[in-house]
């Protein structure tokens, strides 16, 4: 009848195509396989969870926004429950004797004015690192260090607070007027 048979040329064809080779397993890659699905299995879940654990927190996208609500010492104070280290300065501590001069100078700079902070670098000690401003967009740190309040981290700012605690040093402002080493 009409049936179209394609010879035996293109059945010898066909059936060659069919049977391509299948890449083959070596022993020796076959082993390797296996060690590596045993080891993925047992090490895996404690290495991902260990990863986890040393990554930083994910930075703060949204400003702190807010009056003062507790100051710690004169780099570090609350804004509602956050606490915040101000960035690239190193104020003396609360149990020092410049503390609490420096505490209730950075409590007037701040007032009861809301301030805006930006995270600016990796949490320490549980408290958020940022840079923060005033409402009228002066930055609280370098007050602090043109106060002679604070003195300039260059490990952190990179000398950003340098002038400004020159300029202290020079008219004796702050701690610089007692003319005792200071904390650092």
């Amino acid at each position: 009848m009409g049936c179209i048979s394609a010879g035996a040329e293109g059945q010898a064809s066909m059936i060659r195509f069919l049977r391509f080779r299948r890449p083959r397993l070596t022993l020796n890659t076959g082993l390797f396989l296996a060690f590596a699905a045993v080891a993925l299995a047992l090490a895996g879940p404690r290495v991902a969870g260990g990863l986890r654990a040393q990554a930083p927190p994910l930075p703060t996208l949204r400003p702190i926004v807010g009056p003062v609500t507790r100051i710690v010492d004169g780099d570090t104070f609350w804004i509602g429950e956050e606490k915040i280290r101000l960035w690239g300065i190193d104020a003396p501590e609360a149990s020092t004797p410049n503390g609490p001069p420096a505490a209730r100078y950075l409590a007037a700079v701040a007032g009861t004015h809301a301030l805006t902070c930006r995270q600016a670098g990796p949490p320490s000690h549980d408290r958020l690192v940022a840079r923060c401003l005033d409402p009228w967009g002066r930055d609280i740190a370098e007050i602090m260090v043109g106060a002679g309040w604070a003195l300039d981290w260059p490990a952190f700012s990179k000398g950003r607070y340098r002038p400004a605690q020159d300029r202290a040093a020079a008219l004796r402002a702050g701690a610089h007027a007692q003319g005792a080493p200071l904390w650092r």
